[in-house]
């Protein structure tokens, strides 16, 4: 399916969104507090090893230990002990306490859980995906019969038997000198973090750090599925127009997703109650365990029998539930609370919708099945945190019992506002702000002089005047004598 991608990263926080069909389908959002080590390459040392889970917790420096599997351990893999033999074996005999590993963050850690680790590494490049412990050669089932022959012949010569590679779809029809040098030069890349990690300057310690979210983004949709891509960033432009890419560059004032309705659908996406076409909705709870979902017919009573009207609202809300998850990256564990059904038939139904929508995510998506209660259990794969999480807040003035919007997302909205006053005669603003947002704020990108007035609350701000800074004065003068 054709995709656009609208960038809006001129700013301090980055935020790309993917559209299908005129519809935004994904949320991507970077921030220079959030972190991220997923992709990352460190050199770690082991803590400590758990025969009887048969796997190791290795220090990667960061605030818990990572979690690795004896069956992700490189020498594991590529053991020539036959595989009945190596399954018989105590992680013990491959890993030991003390010894330092380079390993690759696969999954972010959660709460109190570490992040989870392989020894496995991997390197994503345009084309192709190098492992150097892979061990498989495969070729994207995409491509048709006869190209992927060709392609899986070439893999075997390029690769020894230790190494594994992955040929993407977008190689098809690429020459096949360009595919190779992309090979060599991640396996280069291998080479070098090899290197780093037989001669530590200490440990743990990151040795390589994974893309951008722009290149991440880019290497992760296939090339011949983007129409076009807008973006706000003269750099980025640039990037991607080296990289032959339809790009676009957006130069308005107003802020990119602001201008073209985007804003509007991150707002929608952060809310608990989902509208459907009939008039039913949707409700999605999160908890620490599971989301929990429920299906209501509420203003749609239908012209035909109740079975029949509860059997639409049902239809609708498989098909958008399965939309919001990609929409929202939610993960883990979901429970779906459809309208009473009668009849096995009618569950298939549903069901069938559900499947039918979710063929479209990436993410690795599971239906379960229904429970004797008549809740669909399904599980979908975490790759990245939930948009809820990511820009909210539980309530402080209710204890909890609510969401607000986080600082942070308070803040960099404010930056943007800001920013959308380029180019204006302007010397100040006057604004009213909580504490929080005050501190946050990132000075170095404001052009103006900027007079705060705080304001106990939430995560808050109003700009109370735009203009010269003699006005700006006088106005921050007044706010202080009304106090």
């Amino acid at each position: 399916m054709e995709k656009e991608i609208w960038m809006n990263v001129s700013g301090t926080e980055k935020r790309i969104a993917i559209k299908e069909k005129d519809k935004v389908v994904e949320f991507f959002i970077d921030r220079p507090t959030l972190k991220k080590t997923e992709g990352n390459i460190y050199i770690g040392r082991v803590i400590k090893v758990l025969p009887g889970m048969q796997a190791a917790f290795v220090d990667i420096g960061g605030k818990d230990p990572g979690f690795l599997y004896r069956d992700h351990i490189a020498s594991y893999q590529v053991s020539p002990l036959k595989r009945s033999e190596k399954e018989k074996t105590s992680i013990s005999k491959w890993i030991h306490e003390g010894e330092a590993v380079v390993v690759q963050v696969v999954k972010e850690g959660e709460g109190t859980k570490g992040p989870k680790l392989t020894g496995l590494i991997e390197f994503p490049g345009e084309y192709i995906v190098y492992q150097p412990f892979g061990r498989f050669k495969s070729v994207s089932k995409k491509m048709n019969k006869d190209e992927r022959e060709k392609w899986r012949l070439l893999a075997n010569s390029w690769c020894t038997k230790e190494e594994g590679i992955i040929i993407r779809t977008s190689s098809e029809g690429k020459q096949v000198n360009v595919v190779e040098q992309e090979l060599q030069q991640l396996q280069q890349e291998y080479i070098e973090i090899q290197k780093k990690a037989d001669y530590p300057s200490k440990v743990p310690q990151l040795l390589k750090e994974d893309q951008n979210i722009v290149k991440k983004v880019i290497r992760d949709v296939q090339k011949e599925e983007i129409s076009r891509i807008v973006v706000d960033d003269s750099d980025t432009f640039q990037w991607l127009k080296k990289h032959e890419y339809n790009v676009q560059f957006y130069s308005g004032k107003e802020n990119i997703f602001s201008k073209h309705g985007i804003e509007e659908e991150l707002n929608k996406a952060l809310k608990r109650i989902v509208w459907l076409p009939s008039g039913g909705y949707i409700i999605i709870e999160h908890t620490e365990a599971m989301t929990v979902i429920d299906v209501n017919s509420g203003k749609y009573t239908g012209k035909t029998e109740r079975g029949a009207t509860f059997l639409k609202v049902n239809e609708e809300a498989a098909r958008e539930i399965a939309k919001q998850l990609r929409l929202r990256n939610i993960g883990g564990i979901i429970i779906i609370d459809f309208i009473e059904m009668k009849h096995d038939s009618e569950r298939e139904k549903v069901l069938a919708a559900f499947k039918e929508e979710i063929r479209a995510d990436r993410a690795t998506v599971i239906p379960v099945g229904f429970t004797q209660l008549d809740l669909l259990q399904v599980t979908r794969k975490k790759i990245r945190e939930p948009l809820t999480q990511l820009l909210m807040d539980k309530c402080n003035c209710c204890n909890g019992a609510g969401m607000v919007n986080s600082v942070e997302t308070v803040v960099y909205k404010l930056e943007r506002e800001i920013a959308e006053q380029k180019g204006k005669d302007i010397e100040a603003f006057v604004i009213e702000a909580s504490p929080d947002v005050i501190k946050m704020l990132p000075k170095q990108v404001l052009p103006y002089q900027i007079y705060f007035h705080p304001v106990e609350k939430n995560p808050f701000y109003n700009i109370r005047f735009v203009g010269s800074e003699e006005e700006a004065k006088n106005r921050i003068q007044s706010l202080k004598h009304i106090d």
